[in-house]
């Protein structure tokens, strides 16, 4: 196994970047040309772009330039025009070091986001400062920001038990911490002005901060230097209300409501600034009304037409031409895999839609601010990705990068191959991926590994297409490697089920109101059920599943609620009581209370556990708190079920220092129950991921 081993490491999602070249670029624009750097197996390199002349120029190693620093590391949110620099002081504002306000306090803080957005002790053990929560008027002189009150909210107690500097007693660390059914922190918002302190209140009334205050995630922003626009998500998000705000006065008027019996989405997903753009007495509004994501136009507060129409949906909003009357958007569901984009135009007053981009892939456009170029980066989640520029109408003008894979092949990459499967009700289609390791064999049998994430906000297998960064955060969702993992000898799964986004409304919104989402782990074992029927090579009498946060909660749910099927799983913190995890989990997806937020608790369920289980959690971990697998593993103590666990102190919702060695437990947990072979003695991954020790 140590040839495995060394072949997984090697493939680890951290090694993209030394392994995959020219594979994606960010453009500079500047008048009449743009330049960008790219990665090479000699290091950097810096090129320029003359679109009009069609010219290509290599300007060599990128110069050294002075790093600056961003917001999460400086405190600090500097204006447009680097006058003013806005910090947070004790719970204040601060403008060039000057604090313009005075009555902030601890839990009633000016700038800041409630404790359970801004996790704090994952902020500080990444080396960072949150910044304020603020948006620039274009003027750069004023700027809209927020106090937090969440003095009422209930607090949740962490125990550090190796606190830096050593000493033998642990530290306790308290956060404020909502969960379902609690009462929420509420914000207001205010206006400042920079240069003079001035200060304008909005004429809102205090609102629930759900998910994250609007600042947070692109729900407000500035039309003029007068004119502020704010989309708000009531609590459980069955309701979007955007209001237009005169910036002078803080007067605000409700120019559009719209409600929905489940949740009402802004954009495709809760987690992504909403595709809604403004001007005027005009709006362009995102609404699934029709079971599917599109955008329709408003004017003076009323309906005027749908922008878009059909069985596919829009996944953002590129740039809008008010002039020209057309919107460039992009879209789901105009390829042969439903979640492959394409660059797409429309006209805001209705004629249709006209796809930019029809080449066969998942297509990620940047486009230049005067609208005419486009750079179009595509790829599929086998095959190099391509960099080209267009003109404004999709017309190839000339390539500029071809992905270089061949570092990636000669360290033992395989291309996943793309399946398509029923989900358990026999009718609807599935997509997934399948890994299989690089000296794959046919006449061999290979264990399977259902590398899962079932939330309802997030498509797992997304996560796979090569864009030339780390595919995924490793420290963050350890069964993201599918490739590595495939190295070890295992073929790898990666599979959306019913309940997952960017397939309709009706696909989405299974999960509604089942917060285990079990729907979803139906058409997991639905969809590798058949997927083992057509490949021999497929080994169903040993099925393991394993994922991290969500898909640690889904992990144990397979396990409980699957024998017969998952017979060995390593849940990496889990959120597996959702009573008692974030408000905004349970209330989203299950409905805002009053409502049983404690029926899909595993807890009752854990003489159920028959396969081998090796749970993990961080005892630091302020977003799933370690309760909530430390109540699922007394659960287990008291059933005597067999189990292993690890628990890493000082750790949050990644594992920081012990990064290496929690991936070598989860390789050798699943080298010895899934395999079957034992491990390699005395392997060590190098924490630099240099090479083995």
């Amino acid at each position: 196994m140590i040839e495995a081993y060394r072949r997984a490491e090697a493939l680890h999602p951290s090694q993209e970047p030394r392994l995959v070249h020219r594979a994606a670029i960010t453009p500079v624009w500047e008048d009449g040309s743009f330049s960008y750097q790219v990665s090479t197996p000699d290091g950097p390199s810096l090129i320029r772009i003359f679109p009009d002349k069609r010219e290509r120029v290599e300007e060599g190693a990128h110069p050294a330039a002075e790093p600056v620093l961003p917001p999460e590391l400086t405190g600090v949110q500097t204006s447009p025009d680097g006058r003013h620099a806005v910090s947070v002081q004790d719970g204040n504002l601060a403008v060039n070091g000057v604090r313009i306000t005075h009555d902030g306090a601890e839990g009633h803080a000016y700038g800041l986001p409630s404790d359970q957005n801004r996790l704090p002790i994952v902020v500080a053990q990444a080396g960072m400062t949150t910044p304020p929560l603020l948006v620039w008027a274009p003027d750069g002189r004023r700027f809209v920001t927020l106090r937090v009150d969440q003095r009422h909210v209930p607090t949740l107690t962490l125990t550090q038990s190796c606190p830096p500097g050593g000493g033998p007693r642990p530290l306790a660390h308290t956060l404020h911490y909502e969960m379902p059914g609690d009462p929420l922190p509420t914000f207001q918002q205010m206006i400042f002005d920079a240069e003079t302190g001035d200060r304008v209140d909005i004429a809102i009334e205090p609102l629930t901060f759900t998910h994250d205050a609007p600042l947070g995630v692109g729900r407000v922003w500035w039309e003029d230097d007068d004119t502020l626009w704010m989309l708000y998500g009531t609590r459980g998000y069955r309701a979007a209300v955007l209001y237009r705000i005169d910036a002078r006065t803080g007067d605000a008027t409700v120019v559009l409501e719209e409600r929905s019996e489940t949740v009402m989405y802004s954009a495709p997903t809760i987690v992504e600034a909403p595709l809604v753009r403004t001007l005027g007495d005009e709006v362009l509004w995102y609404s699934d009304r029709s079971g599917w994501g599109h955008l329709y136009r408003y004017a003076g507060g009323e309906l005027k037409n749908a922008v878009t129409e059909g069985e596919w949906l829009v996944r953002d909003v590129l740039r809008v031409d008010w002039d020209a009357r057309e919107v460039l958007f992009v879209s789901g569901g105009h390829g042969s895999n439903p979640y492959d984009r394409r660059l797409c135009r429309a006209g805001l007053d209705g004629g249709g839609v006209t796809v930019l981009t029809p080449e066969d892939g998942d297509h990620h456009v940047q486009v230049s601010p005067d609208g005419r170029w486009l750079v179009d980066t595509y790829a599929t989640p086998g095959t190099p990705s391509v960099t080209v520029l267009r003109d404004a109408d999709g017309a190839v003008v000339m390539e500029l990068e071809r992905a270089d894979l061949s570092a990636l092949e000669k360290a033992g990459w395989r291309a996943p191959e793309r399946f398509t499967a029923k989900a358990a009700d026999g009718v609807t289609d599935v997509y997934g991926l399948l890994f299989l390791p690089g000296d794959f064999d046919p006449s061999r049998r290979y264990p399977i590994l259902d590398s899962v994430y079932n939330g309802p906000q997030i498509p797992r297998q997304l996560r796979t297409t090569l864009r030339g960064h780390s595919l995924d955060p490793w420290l963050l969702d350890p069964a993201a490697g599918a490739a590595s993992l495939a190295a070890l000898g295992l073929a790898v799964v990666v599979l959306d089920g019913r309940g997952t986004p960017y397939r309709g409304k009706a696909f989405q919104d299974a999960s509604y109101g089942d917060p285990g989402v079990s729907v979803g782990l139906a058409d997991h074992v639905a969809a590798i059920t058949q997927l083992a029927a057509e490949r021999p090579y497929l080994d169903l009498d040993r099925v393991g599943i394993a994922g991290h946060s969500g898909g640690g909660a889904a992990t144990v749910r397979a396990l409980l609620t699957h024998p017969e099927f998952f017979g060995v799983g390593v849940a990496s913190a889990g959120d597996h009581e959702h009573s008692g995890y974030y408000a905004i989990w349970g209330e989203t997806y299950q409905g805002p209370p009053p409502q049983d937020y404690t029926a899909d608790s595993l807890v009752p369920h854990a003489e159920r556990l028959k396969g081998k289980l090796l749970i993990l959690f961080g005892e630091m971990d302020d977003n799933c708190h370690p309760a909530l697998s430390l109540r699922l593993v007394d659960a287990f103590i008291r059933a005597d079920a067999d189990f292993e666990m690890l628990m890493v102190p000082n750790a949050a919702h990644g594992y920081m220092h012990a990064e290496a060695h929690v991936l070598r437990r989860q390789w050798d947990f699943l080298t010895r129950h899934l395999i079957g072979a034992e491990p390699p003695a005395g392997y060590r991954i190098d924490p630099t991921f240099g090479g083995a020790a």
